[in-house]
């Protein structure tokens, strides 16, 4: 089962609420009418997306109070700065601006990407993991993805399920995606769903729409991870419930993107997040980490891009080679740099949620760990059908790939209770 814990509203003033967490105060969004001061809630993403009775609520926080002050311990303890840690004074200097709260330069931010010795690193990730615990607690969202088509009409050059790759392919019915999402908020209790696919314009508008507004019902918040759309068919799907949307820019470069994403425009990508925003959209984007052609310095500016679109979630993966694509034969990224990059964009956007995706897991069996203690707090499960996950193939070597959902939960919940995160989510 995906725990969460409901809050209480003790201030609503226009749109924002203030919600209650045992003490812990958050401000998130109101859209309910019929919401008061006294209500008990679940938010997500910093958005009310469910009033829960009194009576249930209490319930459930009375089953949370001893953990949640020995979690909120533990993750204290594990987000202490060692004293003792010996680095390089120039290295030195920067973290102590860092703790300042200082903004660091661009040349500051790149001393940081480059560092290799393990104490620094060490360091690096402490600090990022500080920054975390003083701006956010030990609050952690766990969102369940739906990964309900693998055409897509792009061809990537980097991507598993590019048009021109020879795959079986799939495409779950509305029904079918409805059915799951249903499983899983009634059954396993997630809050906040990924709906994601390739580029598939066979889900047109009325498809859509049905979709999102049948999801809705179940009192969740919906993300879309659907590519390029158009402005006002995104406009329709947020009135009809979606809130959220996951779509990466990949790579602030712009060579390396018309290189690697022919016949799609960087600036019709940048453009649309940008208008999504404005929509009123919660905004989870970012780029791949290690793409061929790339320097340090386009990892520091795809950071710096993404706090530049006001991300509400910073969502960025590792290059993964996969095998039938034109980059089959290059080497991927490194674990470290992937954890740096996590770090500084948490040192670079204090406030920011940052996301641990499943590709991280691909490069160790304690990636998800360290990114969780290098900045990161917020995680992804699975919720596809084994049958259509095995063919969703982004990447090879999918950690989730052959997991059973209900063991890969628990194993999740595990991992966050160990670091002492509590599956509160975010205010705004």
């Amino acid at each position: 089962m995906c725990y969460a814990i409901p809050g209480k509203i003790t201030g609503l003033k226009n749109k924002i609420a203030i919600v209650d967490y045992f003490g812990e105060k958050r401000r998130v969004l109101n859209e309910f009418e019929n919401v008061r001061k006294g209500d008990y809630v679940y938010a997500q993403g910093g958005i009310i997306v469910y009033k829960i009775p009194k009576k249930e609520a209490i319930e459930i926080l009375k089953l949370w109070k001893d953990r949640f002050f020995e979690l909120k311990k533990i993750d204290k303890n594990l987000s202490q700065l060692d004293g003792e840690i010996k680095v390089r004074n120039n290295i030195l200097e920067i973290l102590q601006k860092v703790n300042l709260q200082k903004e660091l330069s661009k040349r500051e931010l790149l001393d940081l990407l480059e560092l290799k010795d393990q104490a620094s690193l060490k360091l690096l990730y402490q600090t990022a993991n500080n920054i975390r615990q003083k701006e956010h607690g030990n609050a952690c969202c766990v969102h369940g993805i739906i990964e309900f088509s693998n055409y897509c009409r792009n061809n990537c050059l980097y991507c598993g399920i590019r048009n021109d790759r020879l795959i079986d392919r799939y495409r779950m019915r509305e029904e079918e995606i409805i059915r799951i999402a249903k499983y899983a908020v009634r059954k396993l209790r997630f809050k906040a769903l990924v709906l994601q696919s390739g580029e598939d314009y066979w889900y047109d508008e009325k498809k859509l729409i049905k979709i999102v507004r049948e999801i809705r019902k179940l009192n969740v918040l919906i993300f879309l991870s659907i590519g390029i759309r158009s402005e006002s068919l995104y406009s329709k799907l947020y009135r009809a419930g979606a809130k959220a949307i996951l779509l990466r820019f990949e790579t602030s470069n712009k060579k390396i993107f018309s290189k690697l994403r022919p016949k799609t425009s960087f600036e019709e990508r940048v453009s649309l997040i940008r208008s999504l925003k404005k929509m009123g959209y919660i905004i989870a984007t970012g780029f791949l980490i290690g793409l061929p052609g790339e320097k340090n310095n386009d990892i520091i500016n795809n950071i710096l891009l993404t706090k530049k679109l006001n991300a509400d979630m910073y969502s960025f993966g590792p290059f993964i080679p996969t095998k039938g694509t034109p980059l089959e034969n290059l080497a991927p990224v490194s674990q470290d740099v992937v954890l740096k990059t996590i770090a500084i964009s948490r040192i670079t956007d204090r406030k920011s949620k940052i996301l641990v995706t499943s590709a991280l897991e691909t490069l160790g069996k304690e990636a998800r760990k360290n990114g969780l203690l290098s900045g990161a707090n917020s995680l992804m499960i699975n919720l596809t059908p084994s049958y259509y996950k095995k063919l969703y193939e982004l990447y090879p070597g999918r950690p989730d790939r052959d997991k059973n959902l209900l063991e890969n939960i628990k194993e999740t919940i595990e991992l966050l209770f160990s670091l002492g995160r509590a599956p509160i989510d975010l205010g705004i």
